[in-house]
């Protein structure tokens, strides 16, 4: 990582390992993902959290190919 700037993190592309830019999920005209974007580094450990229903489960089933 590089620096902070106004509370963001600057990250080096190289640091990057998974990016997943503007999900969009489906399902039939129910639209239960949308606009998700996350850079996931190396070496680190990531956490999704958010309220029961808001698409946690959904968008890792995503980056699995599961859905």
């Amino acid at each position: 990582m590089k620096d902070n700037i106004e509370g963001r993190m600057l990250v080096d592309q190289m640091d990057v390992k998974f990016k997943a830019s503007d999900v969009q999920v489906y399902y039939g005209d129910t639209h239960a993902i949308k606009d998700v974007s996350v850079d996931i580094l190396d070496k680190t450990v990531t956490a999704f959290i958010g309220p029961s229903g808001c698409g946690k489960s959904t968008f890792l089933r995503c980056l699995n190919r599961m859905n």
